[in-house]
């Protein structure tokens, strides 16, 4: 029976505890409405709104204070897709000179890296022996002729057979392919060069033998390059011959060359999925070598763009916002980006130019939060 008192009395407190709290909750939120409304005063003309702030807190209905931020204005630009590529410079021609004969190096007439014309003469190889079988060649030519103006006075007069004749005739034409041949060979004893060009470094010296095919100096020409590079297939359509593009190189920073397109190769690389693309680049000003990395920029056509700072893009999971600035509230929008420009960034679709985004305190708005709008820093 005492214990059944004792149980009894905590529920009774138990139940006066819950009721006085219930009750001091109402109040509270009574007092906040008649705050929020005006008439608090007219009721208790005492009352000052500090004493009615902590029973407003108590309700948890205080307003938050206006996020200080900083916009700027969405603008319209022109953008362009296009290509960007790393390639390399090739010479218009690039031969590798060789002898077509064996022999040793009597004479070289040029110095390394200096201009040569073509047909100049690059190389002499030791003619001694070839010369004197072109002597020997002559000679026999010459007493072939000799046998054959015989021979055919004397068929004139019938004092000699038909046969004789003939064979005298054929023996004027071999000795003529003997002297033939061996002028020939006597000119493969003289290497010159074979196009107009910049000789490199010669590899041989004066009284080398050299083997016939073994290379004795490369001939580049350099006053029309190649920029050779290659763009993924998925571009193929913005690639056209004729077409200008722009050049740099990492060796010359600040300067910028133009070049035309002059060949698209048929086949694509099925390892890379690319094209390989060549284009004329005028070097007559002498300031480009062949093998340089070079950078291309195929610009492709114009078109107009909504354009906001870097700093203006929110990144969520799904996408990505920005905050728009509509008089003392932010407004959260949801956008498609495009390109990224010298820190800014395209704006697909959700944007016009024209309106106010916000770009520093974004990161801790939420939709129609109340924001304050502040000048930027000064650099």
């Amino acid at each position: 029976m005492l214990q059944v008192a004792l149980y009894s009395g905590s529920v009774s407190q138990l139940k006066k505890s819950a009721a006085a709290l219930v009750l001091l909750l109402g109040l509270g939120g009574a007092a906040y409405w008649l705050q929020a409304e005006g008439r608090l005063k007219s009721l208790w003309p005492g009352a000052s709104e500090t004493q009615v702030q902590p029973a407003a807190a108590a309700g948890g209905g205080a307003r938050r204070p206006a996020s200080s931020v900083e916009v700027a204005t969405a603008t319209e630009g022109q953008l362009s897709d296009d290509i960007a590529a790393i390639g390399s410079l090739v010479s218009e021609e690039s031969v590798d000179i060789s002898a077509e004969t064996n022999g040793r190096i009597v004479e070289i007439l040029f110095a390394d890296g200096t201009q040569v014309n073509a047909g100049d003469v690059l190389f002499r190889l030791d003619d001694t022996l070839v010369q004197a079988v072109v002597t020997d060649a002559e000679a026999k030519l010459a007493l072939a002729k000799t046998v054959v103006e015989r021979n055919a006075a004397l068929l004139k007069s019938r004092n000699i057979a038909q046969s004789v004749v003939d064979q005298s005739n054929t023996e004027l034409t071999l000795a003529e392919s003997a002297l033939a041949l061996a002028k020939v060979q006597l000119g493969k004893l003289t290497i010159r060069a074979p196009f107009s060009g910049r000789a490199g470094f010669r590899r041989v010296s004066i009284g080398a033998y050299v083997q016939a095919g073994a290379p004795l100096v490369h001939v580049e020409k350099i006053d029309l390059l190649k920029a050779a590079f290659s763009v993924p297939e998925l571009n193929y359509s913005q690639i056209a011959l004729r077409q200008s593009i722009m050049v740099t190189a990492d060796a010359l920073p600040g300067e910028t060359f133009e070049a035309k397109i002059s060949a698209i190769d048929p086949l694509l690389d099925i390892n890379g999925r690319a094209l390989r693309v060549r284009a004329d680049l005028d070097n007559s000003a002498d300031k480009l070598r062949p093998g340089m990395l070079i950078r291309i920029s195929v610009r492709g056509p114009s078109r107009s763009s909504v354009m906001v700072p870097e700093a203006a893009i929110v990144p969520r999971s799904n996408g990505a916002v920005v905050f728009v600035a509509t008089g003392e509230k932010a407004a959260e929008t949801k956008v498609r980006t495009g390109k990224r420009v010298d820190g800014a960034v395209e704006i697909l679709e959700g944007l016009a130019a024209g309106t106010q985004v916000v770009t520093a305190g974004n990161t801790r708005l939420a939709d129609g939060a109340s924001i304050a709008i502040v000048s930027a820093p000064s650099n």
